[in-house]
C-alpha cells in the first residue's frame, strides 16, 4: 500500500514514521487498500492554547473510499486517533460485505 503524506509544512522522519507505522497496520483489516492519503493542516489558536492539529486520513479500496478527520494538540493522537477510526470503518465494510454473500 502506497502512503501519500500532504502537508503545507516540512514533516519530519519521526513523523512521517508514526504515519506510516499507524496506516500500514491498516493492510492488516483488508488486504485490498489501493493507497492511503494523509493531510496535515494547522488549525487556529485558540484562546491561550496551542494550534490546533488536524490530521485527514483516506484509505481508498475498489468502489470505496473510507475517511476520517481527527484534530488534537499532537499530530500523533490525531493520527492514531484518525487511523483507529478508519480501521472500524474498515472492519464494518468487511462484516457487511462478507455477510452478503
Amino acid at each position: 500500500m502506497k502512503v501519500q503524506v500532504h502537508s503545507t509544512f516540512q514533516v519530519n522522519e519521526y513523523l512521517d514514521g508514526v504515519i506510516e507505522e499507524k496506516v500500514s497496520k491498516l493492510a492488516n483489516y483488508s488486504d485490498q487498500i489501493i493507497e492511503a492519503e494523509v493531510y496535515l493542516k494547522i488549525g487556529e489558536k485558540r484562546h491561550r492554547h496551542a494550534e490546533e492539529q488536524i490530521v485527514e486520513l483516506r484509505l481508498t479500496v475498489p468502489g470505496h473510499t473510507f475517511f476520517a478527520e481527527e484534530h488534537s494538540d499532537l499530530f500523533e493522537k490525531a493520527v492514531a486517533s484518525a487511523a483507529d477510526k478508519v480501521k472500524r470503518q474498515l472492519l464494518r465494510h468487511k462484516e457487511q460485505t462478507t455477510n452478503h454473500h
